[in-house]
């Protein structure tokens, strides 16, 4: 018997990891992420495994991959013929928190009690994934080339343009079992001195290009609340409530900006008679099959998009005050002076990835809600009904024919 052991060295080219749902959030509602048994941050086997068998299904070389990554039905039981041995978590930080909150449909406006933070590890990140593969056939060779190709985005927040990974490195050798030499050698592997290094590829992937790019300007300022007030050093001084920022530089999060799309995207379908669920759990409306959706009588289904976070670049902030109203005096209420930290100028960009193939319709709503934002109808951010959140495009961008909108989008013309 002949056994081949593959390694692959993984790099994260956005924030991300796989967290453990079935550990209890502490006291800050922070989920954290799954860890080995010596505490270090970890990536399943079965993670692994399951976006393999789905990038290698695409592939009409590997057909059926059934067979190398098994199968289990009333039909037939057939075992996976690539083995996922172990991974090699290969940085030395624990993760940051990120926080980030629902939106209450009803208000437009943070939902009460919902903040919650995820643990992430930072962008470039590295893992080493061992793989094992026993009596490789004559699909060696595309399947070396597919785990080349492969661009896996694992752990939560897909949506989110988390946890988007490329392969850097790759390494594999063969041991003969049947003869003394190779079936020592091979009892004898000592991980990670004895396995194959990955070296790096010789064709390095290209880096992912977004299906949409667009440069936003800043026109009067935009809040994105880091989710809780810093209070100065010196006790004179009031608490600000900071803007977020990662590896201290100022970012719109993808979750705010595909919030911002899907929001809208809600709106435009309910006014022109489309129909658009309120719980984001029907499946059916023209929102939930591109923006996903979870429910209890059918599956779940992730979005078809993600957002990225984007990078405010040439940013300037400046502290902003106000007070709130007592309602019977009409006057300001006593020790309720807020001060906010506001970008007052800057670009970002919008940046969106398909994780599937889009059609018509879900274009059309993606540049009818960029459309909107350019012509300041919906802002970004917290305190948009305050003067604050509104951006325009400045970038190159056609704007789109809308004027059969609410027929393409309720079905009456064909897309």
């Amino acid at each position: 018997m002949i056994s081949m052991v593959i390694t692959v060295k993984l790099r994260m080219d956005t924030p991300g990891g796989v967290t453990a749902p079935e550990a209890l959030p502490d006291v800050d509602n922070v989920l954290p992420l799954r860890r080995d048994t010596t505490g270090r941050p970890h990536l399943p086997g079965t993670t692994v495994a399951g976006s393999l068998r789905a990038h290698c299904a695409t592939y009409d070389e590997l057909l059926p991959e059934k067979t190398l990554f098994g199968i289990a039905n009333d039909v037939e039981r057939i075992p996976s013929s690539i083995q996922v041995l172990g991974t090699r978590y290969l940085g030395d930080t624990n993760g940051t928190v990120r926080h980030r909150t629902a939106i209450d449909r009803e208000r437009g406006a943070p939902a009460n009690t919902m903040l919650h933070g995820v643990t992430v590890l930072p962008a470039g990140t590295e893992f080493d994934i061992v793989l094992s593969w026993d009596n490789p056939d004559q699909r060696e060779e595309p399947f070396l080339r597919a785990l080349q190709e492969w661009r896996p985005r694992l752990g939560r927040g897909a949506s989110h343009d988390a946890g988007r990974c490329s392969v850097v490195g790759l390494g594999h050798r063969k041991y003969d079992l049947t003869t003394v030499h190779g079936l020592h050698t091979w009892l004898h592997l000592r991980f990670p001195d004895d396995y194959p290094a990955p070296e790096p590829l010789a064709e390095p992937q290209r880096p992912l290009e977004p299906d949409y790019d667009v440069t936003f300007e800043i026109i009067d300022g935009l809040h994105i609340s880091a989710g809780k007030p810093t209070a100065d050093s010196t006790s004179d001084r009031p608490i600000i409530n900071e803007v977020l920022r990662s590896d201290g530089r100022l970012v719109v999060p993808g979750s705010t900006l595909k919030g911002n799309l899907r929001s809208r995207a809600e709106y435009v379908c309910r006014v022109v008679g489309a129909g658009a669920c309120a719980d984001r759990r029907c499946g059916e409306c023209h929102p939930c099959r591109l923006f996903g959706f979870s429910g209890e009588s059918r599956n779940a289904r992730r979005a078809k998009i993600a957002v990225s976070d984007s990078v405010i670049d040439n940013a300037t902030t400046d502290l902003r005050t106000h007070v709130a109203i007592d309602r019977f005096t009409g006057g300001a209420r006593e020790q309720l002076l807020f001060t906010d930290e506001v970008v007052t100028a800057g670009r970002f960009r919008l940046r969106v990835y398909a994780l599937e193939p889009l059609d018509d319709v879900d274009r059309l709503l993606i540049d009818t809600v960029l459309t909107d934002l350019h012509d300041g109808l919906v802002g970004i951010g917290g305190r948009t009904t305050a003067g604050l959140g509104t951006v325009r495009i400045t970038s190159e961008w056609t704007r789109p024919d809308l004027t059969t909108l609410a027929d393409r989008l309720t079905g009456e013309i064909a897309a």
